[in-house]
């Protein structure tokens, strides 16, 4: 406080308390008592309007609103203690006055300013129910008054009786709704408030006291009791200096103030029951006035009744809320959590089950039981799920993923997470896994879960299967991040090592990545840089004679050879087979060309055909012209289509214009893609050829034996003709022959020679006879696994 104002108060308090002294002092002189009451009080009210004045022109926001009201209060008091001194002075004193009117005023502006402070810190909602909250209150506050305060002797009227009854009911419910307002507005209690809430109140009482010795004509200049109305002043004054009225940020002393605002209807109707206790033992003052205070208690009560009432409309109302709120939050939980065609979780939420699972395998203790406690990811690609959305369309392909998602949620085991991670992608988590074998068998079972037929939406998409890769920490990875990265890396090595199965992670695995992204690059260019080349494998019949060739496609970047296996699939990913099996057909229409312009007898020649060529528009008259180009007749072209793809309903109809055109249709790798028989029957196919898994262990299995002869009885019923591929000792020769098998391919007879070696070693003269010239009985050096017919 500065100097100034706390040398002005000082005075001021000082001076007010010493004038009322003084006038107790001098009883003997009437009008001089009179005179030093009315300047005490007036020092003292002049003093407290000018500290609200102050106060008001620091203060910033509500509190700024508080104080002016407070002001503007102090400031009716002021001029009505002027007015009753004018009064005084001209001996003029009638009940009620002017200065009355003036006193009046103040309680009701405390209140109202009060009031609109707390408006501004209030939700809507807890308006009307806090409304009724203080009305109860003022109710009950006003019928304990009149009961306590019956004003007694003569009333000159009834304007004087209602001032007499709004003099403290004024000043009272000013101090009780700050108090009321306090708490409410969650403003945290200081010394300054209490100082404001004891001027309001003790201003209240003391013109209670006032009226009631007025009334019995007890009022004498000089009384110590005259000193009320000045420490009234006062104190206000000195509380308004100090206030602030902010609320308190805390939420944990705004929830005690909710706590104890819920005890003000209690409080009011404690009050009105008190009130009516009372009224009852003031038997004979009973009549309009008992009537008016029992009226005012049952409003206390009704009151109550209805802020009850809209307090459980509002908890109502805020029960659905919340429950929608929690309704919404769920929802948006799923959407940022969970996969929205399959249900799963998604990427997100795996990526967080995966962080922890680390974690808590990081936190066991070093010993046998943290190494036989790995955690294992599982990345399954769904296989040839493009060709089912590009031939069935978005919805079927939707649905299949649905049953994917099915299938896998009851084929994995109890305790493992299951996630969707994009399109055809799953991610499968398994914690606490102790074997390998335990996640070898878990992934068998996905794949043959997911190597079942497929029947969806009315169509049969067959041999759809699925590829997983397996990443396993501590032994392949040493975070979440890593691990993911690896079962990707094996899963991709799996689709490139034939796809339908799995692969665990190994180290290479990282260097064989960084070389796929450099073949992929270079083989962007192969065409151009003329680093692709034919060979050709020959097929013979029975008495060991060339009856056919095959076609195979090699690639030797930089002359380091680079298998069929691995950079066919790197071309169709890269939607490079069309050009290059179109460069394949017209380079093999242009050896036999040559052969035959040489003079040989070159026999029928197989290429390999992809689906991807096959749904190529144009695709059949592009083969036409560059075998006319050729000189090369249809009829001695075989085109070889992979069984699971020339089963595809769609590919009927281009099979048939192929047919048309002259060319033959040979099935590739027959065994391996479920053929029905009606299917079968409906190709325009002239030939079948057993996939070499078939014939490797002939010797020694025999369910592959069974295979064999059944494949050869089903082509003699339906007139087809039979290649078996990949013969390579003597005694599956013989067996094949057993089995009436009429033609050959495989290292036992030959291995795949450029066009220059198989000529001389397996064609013939054109105009020579049917013999052809013995294939070299000496075995081809590093007899390894079989080429590739792709």
């Amino acid at each position: 406080m500065p100097d100034a104002r706390r040398s002005l108060t000082t005075t001021a308090a000082l001076s007010a308390s010493v004038l009322a002294w003084a006038g107790s002092l001098v009883a003997s002189s009437q009008p001089l008592q009179v005179f030093l009451d009315n300047l005490s009080w007036s020092i003292a009210m002049l003093w407290s309007a000018w500290a609200c004045w102050t106060a008001r022109n620091a203060a910033t926001g509500t509190s700024q609103a508080v104080l002016q009201g407070l002001f503007q209060g102090a400031a009716l008091l002021a001029l009505g203690q002027m007015a009753w001194n004018l009064q005084v002075a001209v001996g003029w004193n009638p009940f009620p006055a002017p200065a009355d009117a003036l006193y009046l005023l103040a309680g009701p502006v405390w209140a109202l300013s009060l009031l609109r402070a707390l408006r501004q810190h209030l939700p809507t909602d807890r308006v009307w129910p806090l409304a009724l909250d203080f009305g109860g209150a003022v109710l009950a506050l006003l019928a304990l008054t009149l009961v306590i305060y019956v004003p007694g002797g003569a009333i000159p009227s009834v304007w004087a009786g209602a001032v007499l009854v709004a003099y403290p009911v004024s000043m009272l419910t000013a101090a009780f709704v700050a108090a009321l307002a306090l708490v409410a507005s969650g403003v945290r209690f200081t010394p300054s408030h209490l100082l404001v809430g004891l001027g309001l109140l003790g201003y209240g009482l003391s013109w209670m006291r006032w009226n009631l010795l007025t009334l019995e004509n007890a009022i004498v200049p000089g009384m110590v009791f005259n000193l009320s109305f000045s420490l009234c002043g006062l104190v206000l004054g000195w509380g308004a200096l100090g206030l602030r009225f902010e609320p308190d940020p805390d939420p944990c002393y705004r929830r005690r103030c909710e706590r104890a605002l819920s005890w003000v209807p209690l409080a009011s109707m404690s009050m009105a029951a008190v009130t009516l206790g009372l009224l009852m033992l003031q038997v004979p003052r009973r009549g309009l006035l008992g009537v008016f205070v029992f009226a005012a208690c049952m409003g206390v009560l009704l009151l109550a009744a209805l802020r009850q009432v809209l307090v459980l409309r509002l908890s109502d109302r805020m029960r659905e809320a919340e429950a929608a709120v929690l309704r919404n939050e769920e929802r948006l939980y799923r959407l940022a959590h969970y996969d929205a065609l399959t249900g799963l979780p998604n990427r997100r939420s795996l990526e967080d089950a995966l962080q922890r699972a680390v974690a808590d395998a990081e936190r066991l203790p070093e010993g046998p039981e943290r190494s036989e406690r790995r955690v294992a990811l599982l990345f399954i690609d769904l296989d040839h799920f493009d060709q089912v959305n590009e031939t069935y369309g978005a919805a079927v392909g939707d649905a299949l993923l649905v049953e994917a998602a099915q299938r896998l949620q009851r084929s994995v085991p109890e305790g493992a997470l299951l996630a969707r991670l994009a399109n055809d992608q799953f991610l499968l988590l398994l914690e606490r896994v102790r074997t390998k074998t335990a996640v070898a068998q878990c992934a068998t079972v996905v794949s043959d879960v997911l190597a079942q037929p497929w029947s969806v939406g009315g169509h049969t998409v067959q041999y759809l299967g699925a590829s997983t890769g397996i990443s396993l920490w501590p032994d392949d990875a040493q975070d979440a991040t890593e691990l993911m990265r690896h079962a990707l890396a094996a899963m991709n090595a799996t689709k490139s090592a034939g796809r339908g199965t799995y692969r665990f992670y190994r180290e290479e695995f990282t260097q064989l990545t960084r070389d796929r992204l450099a073949l992929r690059q270079r083989l962007r260019d192969a065409l151009a840089r003329r680093e692709l080349s034919l060979v050709y494998q020959p097929q013979v019949d029975r008495e060991g004679r060339a009856v056919g060739v095959e076609a195979l496609l090699r690639w030797s970047p930089d002359g380091k050879p680079v298998g069929p296996d691995v950079f066919i699939p790197m071309a169709e990913e890269m939607g490079l087979i069309p050009a290059i099996g179109l460069w394949v057909f017209e380079e093999a229409c242009q050896q036999w060309a040559h052969w035959r312009d040489q003079g040989l007898r070159p026999p029928v020649l197989s290429i390999n055909v992809s689906t991807l060529q096959m749904r190529e528009p144009g695709f059949v008259q592009a083969l036409r012209e560059r075998a006319a180009q050729a000189g090369v007749p249809p009829q001695q072209l075989v085109l070889e289509i992979t069984e699971s793809q020339l089963l595809d309903e769609s590919l009927y109809a281009m099979a048939d214009a192929l047919r048309q055109a002259g060319f033959q249709l040979s099935i590739d790798d027959f065994g391996t893609g479920h053929s029905s028989l009606i299917k079968l029957r409906r190709l325009p196919v002239s030939e079948l050829k057993i996939d070499r898994l078939f014939v490797q262990e002939l010797e020694t299995a025999a369910q592959d034996r069974e295979i064999c002869s059944t494949i050869h009885a089903l082509a003699r019923a339906l007139g087809l003709a039979v290649v078996a591929e990949g013969v390579e000792t003597e005694s599956q020769f013989h067996l094949l022959l057993a089995m009436g098998c009429e033609r050959f391919q495989g290292w036992h007879f030959a291995p795949a020679l450029p066009p220059a070696a198989l000529a001389s070693a397996w064609l013939g003269p054109a105009g020579g006879g049917d013999e052809s010239p013995e294939p070299s009985p000496e075995p081809m050096p590093e007899r390894g696994a079989p080429s590739q017919a792709h």
